[in-house]
């Protein structure tokens, strides 16, 4: 195989080729096979070789070179000069300095050399062209600086500068260029710090374009830091490391060999006293697992290669192998950087006065160090910084821990001290339950440790109200620690958490078997609180008798519990229920009285937005509402008193009647507006669509205004941001709902124009939604309008498909089972079997789920019937259409009742067919969809069956005989009454579809086909017998 030719070997093959023509066949033929070989050298990564090879060819042809060949051989200088940089710098990277020096030294030489010797257009020399000449010059400084001759360097790139022509490409990059000035100025004998700082900041702030490496930067900063603790200079650092710190930071695996030099640096400025520069500098050093993991990382993205570029940055698989081993037997042998970094990091952080700082320093090295040395010392302050900080779960597991591991050592007593178990009673939940997560994986399962940890893992969540994720936990901790100290707390939080997740029927369950077990108040201080609960329970299940039963049991024996007034709100809400509205209002104003005593505003909120809810109904009973007015006093005080309550978006939409009562609508829809600006920008935007569908209304009952108005201000809503877009999205859905109702208006009028315009302006809204909006970015209301509309309106329904699984990628299940009939939906008109099966498998889910959403499950279940028809499986097609018309289901009864009827049609069960069928036809003969189809097959069964008048049909005791032959009543007493009695529904009713007119043509001409038999009598004939009698 043929290998890839590098630059390197470009310039070789020419100079061979230039040169071939310059010498004698047999020198030529020589050289050539020299150059060749040296190429094969480089590419094979035999540099000594390589070199070799350059410097045979220089010193055989180079003494007659200039004459003979001219500044063309200057070439072969630059290439020797390259060979002779690749062998110092894999000498440096070595740490073999003595090898670095001496081929730094040659390399000065041969670039040297190649510039001086051989200039273009010297008088003297053949006339050919050294294209090496100006990159040489750059070369020749970089070798200087290997070296140590930086103000050689610097003065050789202001010489190119100089000397350049806009050809000539800057050396390596223009971002190496600029690296390398900032490093000579750093490490010149009298640094020139912010002139170099000048020149790295050039190469940082354009490290795209001009291709600065990661490796250069990193090489620079170690200069910069050089430079600032020789100079005394920390301020430069400090500044520099403020403005660039992203800039200079690389991965992990990048930064491992600069680590020794870093901690060296980070250790002299230590010792200088330069905390700042040092606390950078040891901010920079990655950790070792940080490292392994990146280099791990970067061996898979390998794949095998022994190398790959990325970007300007080499991977080679044998450097990143050998790191890593290097690395991990630090680690094995005690010695790794971090406990060194660590160390250093704690006396920065006490020296700058940051105990939280010290604290996390010792945690480090007592989880990631536990066979240090001075693992007693470090433990016993781990310990007492800890108790310092308030860290007290901390204290009390790293006590312990000490006192088991130190049982003899003379800190204990201190230890034993200094430990707490309040975390959790003293109410530092946030605290308790980031401790808690982390503890929960570390301690042993079935001990004491354990038990305190799970039971503040669960209760911490659950005062946090993350209910969800609190049940688990408590459920764990009340089943694996029966006996624990803590399990009546957790039995009551087990049970009170599951009402919160409105999960009623399990909560009452533990809730009653609670009360049960814990009686009396004076050991039970939960008794009242789970009494509320469990209120609660009946009052979600619209149990009011027993609910009123245990409120009034709080009233008398808690009255001065911490729940009482929210059990006042919940019995106010059970009359108001019962409609027994002056003992609602009674109870909401006794709410709001000791709420606002005790400064629980949340609660006098709630209240206030009930009673505002229950007066300001603009009708009780179906007849206008006389007191609608005092809803208005109390909105006010609301207003002015709890503007912040989250209860406000409810009291602004509830009242929003009795402000238009009291003439200050305009008011009303301000507030209304500013509310839906407010939540807007929240990330809980609860009651948001009940507020904006509220504006809408109020917005359309003010005169004068117009929906297209309602339309141009939901476009420029004022305090929404345009890069809000899930609340944009939200007001135009509610213009569509306006534009909806404005449908309905327009076919009562009979308007078809007006109709005809707003259902196309509905659909150029939602192909704006669906252009303008990223389905991530709408709620999960707008999510299944949109969803819906493709499906049902568009010829594309597949696209509503990333629509549903949006939503049901949230935690949010607002939706979920019609965003999954969405799915099912379109997987049941696919042409696939699989996918087919998959709808059958998920209709079925959504219709056994959605108990509480009736018009979703018979949406489910008039689906499975239809799906279940398209794949023939006519078995459950009857099961699921008999389940569908027993539940009484309408608004796909026809189409039901005729796939019921197909259902055994298909199974040959051919007397249910006929009696289906006919019950089809009979019952919805002007829906001709159906009809015409049913009255088709039963005459073509009947056709083929061909039965005489007297031959006995039907069942059992249900058999009756034939009145008249099969074939004449197929043709006279059904087809023929049929085409009769709907002739004017086909030819005269303008909604008949040409679908249905064929389907009906159908019928007729079969009609026609049977009369002209000659099998049976006609209608004319039957006529004139009846006459004739």
């Amino acid at each position: 195989m043929m290998l890839r030719r590098t630059s390197f070997t470009r310039y070789l093959a020419i100079c061979s080729l230039m040169l071939f023509a310059l010498f004698g066949a047999a020198n030529a033929q020589d050289l050539n096979t020299q150059m060749s070989n040296a190429n094969k050298a480089w590419e094979a990564g035999q540099y000594d070789k390589c070199q070799a090879l350059f410097e045979r060819i220089v010193k055989n042809y180079g003494g007659r070179a200039p004459m003979l060949y001219g500044p063309k051989f200057g070439v072969i200088y630059y290439r020797k000069g390259l060979t002779e940089l690749k062998l110092a710098n894999i000498a440096k990277r070595g740490n073999n300095q003595d090898d670095a020096a001496k081929w730094f030294e040659k390399a000065t030489e041969s670039f040297k050399m190649c510039y001086e010797k051989f200039p273009n257009g010297a008088p003297g020399m053949a006339q050919t062209t050294n294209t090496a000449h100006k990159a040489a010059l750059q070369r020749w400084a970089e070798a200087s600086m290997g070296i140590g001759e930086y103000k050689k360097a610097i003065d050789l790139y202001k010489k190119f500068l100089k000397e350049r022509e806009k050809r000539d490409k800057i050396l390596p990059t223009p971002g190496g260029f600029y690296i390398n000035l900032a490093i000579c100025h750093f490490l010149m004998d009298e640094p020139k710090i912010a002139e170099g700082i000048r020149h790295f900041e050039t190469a940082l702030k354009n490290k795209e374009t001009m291709k600065t490496s990661d490796s250069g930067i990193v090489a620079a900063f170690l200069a910069l830091s050089q430079a600032v603790i020789a100079n005394d200079d920390e301020q430069a650092m400090v500044d520099f490391l403020n403005k660039n710190r992203a800039d200079i930071t690389l991965e992990p695996y990048q930064m491992l060999e600069y680590i020794p030099v870093l901690l060296k640096l980070a250790g002299n400025a230590l010792e200088s006293k330069m905390y700042k520069a040092a606390f950078g500098l040891y901010a920079l050093i990655p950790g070792s697992d940080d490292v392994i993991q990146d280099i791990d990382a970067r061996v898979a993205q390998l794949g095998g290669r022994r190398g790959i570029k990325d970007g300007l940055n080499l991977i080679e698989l044998e450097r990143l192998k050998s790191g890593k081993a290097k690395l991990q037997k630090r680690q094995s042998d005690g010695i790794s950087h971090d406990a060194q970094t660590l160390t250093a990091m704690a006396y920065l952080q006490d020296n700058a006065g940051n105990q939280r700082g010290v604290y996390g320093v010792l945690e480090q090295l007592e989880f990631y160090y536990p066979k240090c040395k001075k693992r007693e010392d470090n433990l016993f302050n781990l310990v007492r910084v800890s108790s310092l900080i308030g860290e007290i779960f901390d204290t009390e597991e790293y006590g312990s821990r000490f006192l088991k591991d130190f049982p003899e050592s003379d800190h204990c007593e201190s230890v034993r001290r200094m430990m707490l178990s309040s975390l959790f009673f003293g109410g530092e939940y946030k605290k308790s339950l980031e401790v808690s997560s982390y503890m929960i994986d570390k301690v042993e399962p079935g001990t004491e440790q354990h038990d305190i940890c799970l039971f503040v893992l669960g209760g911490s969540h659950f005062y946090l109200g993350n209910f969800k994720e609190a049940q688990p936990f408590l459920d764990q901790h009340v089943k694996e620690y029966p006996e624990s100290k803590f399990v009546m707390h957790s039995e009551y939080f087990q049970g009170s958490n599951l009402t919160r997740l409105q999960y009623w029927d399990k909560a009452a369950e533990l809730l009653d078997a609670f009360l049960e077990k814990y009686p009396e108040p004076v050991k039970n201080i939960y008794l009242p609180n789970a009494l509320y609960d469990r209120a609660n329970c009946h009052f979600s299940e619209s149990e009011y008798p027993p609910a009123l039963t245990i409120i009034e049991r709080l009233e008398s024996e808690f009255g001065q519990s911490v729940v009482i007034d929210m059990a006042y709100n919940m019995k106010g809400n059970i009359y108001e229920s019962t409609a027994k509205r002056d003992e609602a209002e009674r109870y909401y104003l006794m709410a709001i009285d000791v709420a606002e005593k005790r400064n629980n505003r949340l609660v006098a909120g709630e209240a206030l937005s009930y009673l505002v809810g229950m007066l300001g109904q603009e009708k009780i009973d179906k007849k206008p509402n006389p007191r609608i007015k005092d809803a208005v006093p109390h909105y006010d005080k609301f207003m002015t008193t709890y503007p912040s309550s989250p209860y406000k978006p409810q009291v602004v939409v509830y009242g929003m009647p009795a402000m238009k009562a009291v003439g200050r609508e305009d008011e009303g829809l301000e507030n209304l507006q500013g509310v839906i600006s407010n939540l807007a920008g929240l990330q809980n935007q609860m009651f948001l669509e009940e507020c904006v569908n509220a504006y809408s209304k109020a917005f359309l009952e003010k005169q004068g205004n117009t929906p297209e108005m309602l339309k141009e201000f939901y476009y420029n809503f004022p305090g929404i941001d345009i890069s809000n877009k899930r609340v944009l999205a939200l007001l135009r859905i509610a213009t569509i709902g306006v534009y909806e109702s404005e449908i309905q208006k327009a076919i009562a009028e009979k308007d078809d124009v007006k109709r005809r315009r707003y259902e196309q302006d509905i659909q150029t809204l939602f192909k704006d939604l669906r252009s303008e909006f990223n389905p991530k970015d709408l709620t999960n209301f707008v999510l299944l309008k949109v969803g819906d509309n493709l499906r049902e309106k568009t010829s594309t329904p597949k696209l509503a498909v990333p629509y549903y699984e949006e939503l049901l990628s949230r935690d949010d299940t607002f939706g979920q089972f019609k965003a999954r009939l969405g799915i099912a939906d379109v997987l049941g008109y696919s042409d696939s079997i699989e996918d087919n099966k998959k709808a059958i498998t998920q209709l079925t889910e959504v219709y056994e789920r959605a108990k509480d959403d009736e018009a979703t499950q018979e949406k489910a279940l008039f689906r499975l019937v239809e799906i279940n028809a398209k794949v023939g499986d006519w078995k459950a097609c009857e099961e699921r259409a008999r389940q569908y018309l027993k539940e009484k289901h309408n608004k796909k009864a026809a189409m039901v009742s005729y796939l019921f009827a197909v259902s055994f049609d298909k199974r040959n069960m051919t007397e249910d067919a006929l009696a289906y069928y006919g019950m089809v036809y009979s019952r919805y003969t002007g829906y001709l969809t159906i009809s015409a189809p049913s009255v088709k097959r039963v005459m073509e069964i009947m056709w083929n069956r061909d039965l005489k008048k007297g031959a006995m049909v039907g069942k059992g005791d249900e058999a009756k005989p034939l009145t008249i032959d099969d074939r004449q009543a197929a043709y006279s007493e059904i087809g023929w009454k049929y085409i009769a009695s709907t002739r004017r529904i086909r030819e005269e009713n303008k909604k008949v579809t040409d679908e249905e007119k064929a389907l009906w043509d159908e019928v007729a001409a079969l009609v026609k086909e049977y009369e002209s038999s000659g099998l049976v009598k006609t209608v004319e004939e039957l006529k004139a017998e009846r006459t004739r009698r």
